[in-house]
């Protein structure tokens, strides 16, 4: 055959093996007769060698996570927001093109992104809203997991680590445990495998984060190890898990904590959704689920402007308390597992500000190396972003604070040694 007849057979296959993974209520078909110019941009898109400073497959040994060849990674990541919206598409792209965004994320130092996604994502037939075409012509046409599978691409030929996160159901709220009223576990495991198996040769989507935030309101909700499947994370977790490593054995496997575990197996200091990885001493993950080597812990934490907690008040010896706690909720935690972090963030004034340096002190005594700061976006409601309102200036106070994260500053000994009492 020709190459150009290769590449139109090529193209054809992958539109049909796109049929054959689709995710739970996948409704569109492809022609697979039609094989035109955008079939063979989703062949590229759809495969990209490893590229950046660490090279894919990534695994964990101890507390570290490695890349193929045994180097320690650290991946200094921002939440890009929008996908699990109602608008289907990452946020922003009324005012820049992606294109755009992407080198300015990589020109700031950043080199890994979260990309949330909603099941809408990967089914809906158009993009709802939110884009202009003017700035973003190749988006054109394109249906949400189309546009998606474009920007992926973008982030991994410009050497971006990408962790998918399934984040909200409905794509409106986040829920307590993955299911909801018309929304399975069942499907939620199927749209897992379907993103694992779409992306597993962009070799630069390193990550599965299987869902945002599980939490519990007032007694019900997710919790960890009550060994009921309709409401044990770490069971739905197990399950999810170990379908997504099936799919793809090499791909890292991100699991968040849940918030209050109704007192089991937990420090009695607040904790956020998604943030409270404690009972995992007392209810370790399955390895016959979640092999160890490819098993990231990775919860959620944010300061007050998110949220009040007691032990914000000045009264209970606000910062200077912060490092004992964050010890306990994460801290002991990172001598044994890799602990990335998922979100964190705030606007970063006031109170706030000072809670954001003092964590960043801390996470630098820690030797941390992986996390994704929330969010990119200005957004945010109660967090704004790196971004200001215009969608192009930095927020320099947030962006210097969280930059010596990685640009080899000075440790503060001070936190290191009130972190270590």
């Amino acid at each position: 055959m020709k190459p150009f007849q290769t590449l139109h057979a090529l193209a054809a296959a992958a539109c049909i093996a796109c049929l054959l993974f689709a995710p739970a209520t996948q409704a569109q078909v492809a022609d697979v007769d039609d094989v035109d110019e955008a079939s063979l941009q989703l062949l590229d898109d759809l495969h990209i060698p490893a590229k950046g400073q660490y090279k894919a497959p990534f695994h964990v040994k101890g507390k570290k996570i490695l890349d193929v060849n045994g180097k320690v990674v650290s991946m200094h990541g921002v939440n890009w927001f929008g996908f699990e919206t109602p608008d289907s598409i990452v946020h922003g792209l009324w005012a820049r093109s992606y294109q755009d965004m992407v080198k300015q994320m990589k020109d700031l130092g950043f080199n890994a992104v979260r990309l949330p996604f909603c099941p809408k994502t990967l089914t809906a037939s158009n993009i709802s809203g939110g884009v202009r075409y003017d700035l973003n012509p190749d988006l054109q046409g394109k249906t949400p997991l189309q546009a998606m599978d474009r920007i992926i691409a973008e982030f991994a030929n410009n050497g971006f680590y990408v962790l998918l996160d399934h984040h909200r159901p409905d794509c409106n709220a986040i829920s307590q445990m993955p299911n909801i009223p018309g929304y399975t576990l069942d499907d939620w495991t199927r749209d897992l495998v379907f993103v694992t198996t779409r992306y597993k040769d962009v070799k630069n989507v390193i990550g599965i984060d299987l869902k945002n935030e599980p939490h519990s309101d007032w007694g019900t909700g997710a919790f960890w190890g009550t060994g009921k499947v309709e409401n044990d994370w770490k069971l739905a977790a197990e399950k999810a898990g170990a379908a997504v490593h099936a799919a793809n054995p090499k791909v890292l496997v991100f699991v968040e904590g849940v918030s209050d575990n109704a007192g089991s197996c937990q420090t009695p200091d607040g904790h956020w959704w998604g943030g409270n990885i404690e009972p995992v001493q007392c209810f370790p993950i399955d390895e016959n689920k979640i092999p160890g080597n490819r098993l990231v812990l990775s919860p959620h934490i944010y300061g007050p402007d998110v949220a009040d907690q007691a032990y914000f008040a000045d009264s209970a010896g606000f910062p200077d308390n912060m490092p004992r706690i964050w010890e306990n909720q994460m801290g002991r935690f990172m001598a044994t597992y890799p602990v990335a972090l998922g979100e964190f963030g705030g606007k970063f004034m006031g109170k706030d500000q000072v809670w954001q340096t003092h964590f960043v002190d801390w996470l630098k005594c820690k030797g941390t190396k992986n996390f994704f700061y929330w969010a990119w976006n200005p957004n945010s409601g109660d967090t704004g972003g790196i971004l200001q309102d215009d969608w192009i200036s930095v927020n320099t106070g947030k962006y210097e604070n969280l930059k010596r994260l990685w640009d080899g500053s000075p440790v503060d000994h001070d936190i290191c040694a009130v972190a270590a009492d």
